[in-house]
């Protein structure tokens, strides 16, 4: 008699979709720093690494020789690093709050198809890192995707 009620099956919905997309974003940002840290003290580690190189680079430009150019290049690119990284830590702070989710899934319903679409290559992802570049093009085009779809969110 016990063993005949089923457990209800629980609906994934699109709070969660894009709750473990970001929190699968900000992981593979975060690769490289010690796990012993907790999360959040490693996206401010982070953080402050890209605004500390940012620094360093912007100092460096020059227009009239290659390395100054060098610089240019990366300044403008670690600038965009960290304003993603913010990004996505800004809204994955917002999807930790468990009083938000009626109201943010009900902003995130006209991107409910695109939303899950990318949760499933999130969870397939192993199909598509077979290697290290491929791998960083994988989570920038997620990350793209993501920003896009919660771009509505503010």
């Amino acid at each position: 008699m016990f063993g005949m009620f089923k457990e209800s099956e629980k609906t994934i919905d699109s709070y969660e979709h894009v709750s473990f997309i970001l929190k699968s974003l900000l992981t593979y940002e975060l690769k490289d720093l010690p796990i012993r840290y907790e999360f959040w003290y490693r996206v401010a580690i982070r953080q402050e690494e890209l605004r500390t190189l940012n620094t360093e680079h912007r100092a460096k430009i020059s227009m009239t020789s290659a390395a100054g150019r060098f610089h240019q290049t990366q300044y403008e690119g670690t600038k965009q690093k960290l304003a993603k990284l913010k990004r996505l830590a800004d809204m994955y702070k917002s999807f930790c709050i468990e009083q938000e989710r009626e109201a943010l899934n009900h902003r995130l319903h006209f991107h409910k198809e695109a939303i899950s679409e990318l949760y499933e290559h999130v969870l397939n992802k192993e199909l598509y890192v077979y290697c290290d570049s491929v791998q960083q093009q994988f989570w920038d085009a997620v990350c793209e995707d993501i920003l896009n779809a919660i771009a509505h969110l503010d």
